[in-house]
């Protein structure tokens, strides 16, 4: 729900280019509500219109960006970037922050296993849709970045809600270029909320199946895809949209930081259960795989708990908050099932076959 979350408001920042240009709160939660149920109803349709949705915009998305990232490289002006440590505090600190705001651009990489049940051949398509993809991005949003630090002065950069936009109009002066590229960046935000409502709403289904969550999140319409999530999903973010807009003062920052911090925590947690497999298998290992997997896994134990440092007291606070809503639906799942301790997990699909 957070990934939803994130990517509306950014959304929103672009729509506002043409429409609600002053950014009043009451239109930009009705942009913003608009954005989660537009993607909610085209996923409720079926799978076959998220397909066609998707390709459609994937390449509306990525022709523009990839665009600035190549040609802007000739505008970019050195006047144009701020200061390295623009934040007042020390570079320590401002370090910590970027890298939990930078690891934002990557989060969701490990969600192509989550809709592999309804890729052709995952096994050989979800690894390199992961990996080839996670290059492509990274390389257009590098270079792009770039271009928008060397050609918009910093000053403005900063209270921007639309850089690209803003970027393409200084490239191309007027503002013909930077209202395509809103364009291409409200296209890719669609494409972008209805990929992620069918991945929000495939992970309480597969929670589900194996009986940590209400039966009915398992089950399927008529057109194929879990309906009970998508709908659930799309109420919940939208009260957060509300709350976001309403309490936050840096909405955008503020839910980026936020959704690093819940996104971290699994990543902990799998960094800890890496270093805890190789502990156990130690005397079945050469010395060179344990030493390289060991540095992996300590690596991304260190840099998990660094970037839960930079996310901020406000987000740890709201994130922690987020995580521990989940207890009493589990307490609730067990206690009616008269389950107490550790319990075998058996699979609803297996068990309703028996």
């Amino acid at each position: 729900m957070d990934w939803e979350h994130r990517i509306v408001v950014a959304w929103v920042g672009y729509v506002e280019v043409f429409w609600n240009s002053s950014h009043a709160k009451g239109w930009s939660i009705t942009i913003a509500l608009i954005g989660l149920w537009f993607p909610a109803v085209v996923n409720l349709m079926g799978l076959r219109s998220i397909s066609w949705f998707q390709v459609v915009t994937t390449v509306v998305k990525f022709v523009p960006l990839l665009f600035i990232a190549t040609v802007g490289l000739l505008f970019i002006k050195s006047v144009n970037f701020g200061a390295f440590n623009a934040s007042g505090g020390s570079a320590t600190s401002a370090i910590s922050a970027a890298a939990a705001i930078a690891l934002f651009s990557y989060l969701g990489i490990e969600t192509a296993s989550v809709a592999a049940g309804r890729v052709r051949d995952p096994r050989r398509n979800v690894g390199r849709a992961t990996v080839l993809g996670t290059i492509a991005c990274a390389i257009v949003y590098i270079l792009g970045t770039l271009v928008v630090f060397g050609t918009v002065a910093h000053g403005r950069l900063v209270v921007s809600t639309a850089p690209f936009t803003d970027s393409a109009n200084a490239i191309f002066g007027g503002r013909w270029g930077g209202n395509a590229v809103a364009i291409a960046a409200i296209v890719s935000g669609i494409g972008a909320l209805v990929g992620w409502t069918l991945i929000v709403a495939e992970m309480p289904q597969a929670a589900a199946r194996d009986r940590l969550f209400p039966a009915r999140f398992a089950r399927e319409s008529k057109a194929g895809v879990p309906a009970f999530g998508i709908v659930t999903s799309t109420l919940l973010a939208s009260a957060l949209i509300v709350v976001s807009y309403t309490s936050f003062e840096k909405v955008f920052t503020t839910i980026v930081l936020l959704s690093v911090l819940t996104s971290v925590i699994p990543y902990l947690f799998s960094a800890a259960t890496q270093s805890y497999w190789l502990a156990t298998r130690r005397p079945r290992m050469n010395l060179s795989r344990l030493l390289r997997d060991g540095i992996v896994s300590a690596v991304a134990l260190v840099f998990s708990f660094w970037t839960l440092a930079g996310s901020g007291y406000q987000a740890v606070y709201y994130g922690v908050f987020s995580v521990l809503l989940g207890i009493p639906v589990y307490i609730w799942m067990k206690s009616k099932r008269g389950e107490y301790g550790e319990t075998r997990v058996i699979p609803a699909t297996t068990e309703a076959a028996r």
